[in-house]
């Protein structure tokens, strides 16, 4: 627990309203999960009444309780919760977080943060542990709408669609890690740096949602 917030009961002392003890939590720096544990409330019930109060999401890391806008060109990587392993690996190699899934409906999803419209690739990271790399060489951002919709005719996304919803349906969060790098050149040829870097994270870290034998190919 982080020494300099206000403990759970004295941040919502006094208060009875639902919604007033959520964002009295917030604003004492405890993130969306933390404030739907401590209340024993649906995740998007949390979610609900900061948007609507206009309070950005809150770090998950207990290092930092201040407050990040989603809103931003970019989600600062200070405001993952990433202390060893996997994705604090990413990190230091110049990932950066760029946002999450959440859970919107029973039935439905949305990719809650900025992504970038340049190719890149990305890693799905699931209770510190990275469970997906791909690579997308038409831009990003279409390639989490692609998740999202899970169309049934594209099977690695309806097949990664259904896992990201399993995953958040729980009341896990399913955070989102990217990085665009330049392109080079060997000896005069042309080298595409991420998809080399996408096979060999893969190889590396054999995260679970990658199903194929030694890498996966995941374009988009």
């Amino acid at each position: 627990m982080n020494l300099e917030r206000l403990s759970p009961k004295t941040s919502i002392r006094g208060l009875v309203k639902t919604a007033d003890k959520i964002r009295a939590l917030a604003q004492a720096g405890y993130s969306r999960t933390e404030i739907r544990d401590l209340l024993s409330i649906r995740y998007q019930h949390v979610r609900n009444v900061l948007v609507r109060s206009g309070i950005g999401n809150i770090s998950a890391s207990r290092s930092m309780p201040q407050q990040a806008d989603v809103s931003q060109s970019h989600i600062s990587t200070a405001t993952l919760h990433l202390p060893t392993g996997q994705p604090a690996m990413l990190i230091r190699s110049g990932f950066r977080h760029i946002g999450r899934w959440v859970l919107i409906s029973p039935d439905a999803f949305i990719f809650e943060g900025s992504c970038p419209v340049e190719p890149g690739v990305y890693a799905f990271v699931l209770k510190d542990t990275v469970v997906y790399v791909g690579l997308s060489l038409r831009g990003l951002r279409g390639r989490m709408d692609q998740y999202r919709r899970g169309h049934e005719r594209q099977r690695t996304s309806a097949r990664v669609h259904k896992q990201i919803k399993a995953a958040i349906a729980e009341g896990f969060e399913v955070e989102v890690l990217a990085a665009t790098p330049e392109s080079t050149v060997w000896n005069g040829l042309p080298v595409n740096t991420a998809a080399g870097l996408e096979i060999a994270l893969i190889q590396t870290m054999k995260p679970t949602w990658n199903i194929r034998m030694g890498y996966s190919i995941s374009q988009a």
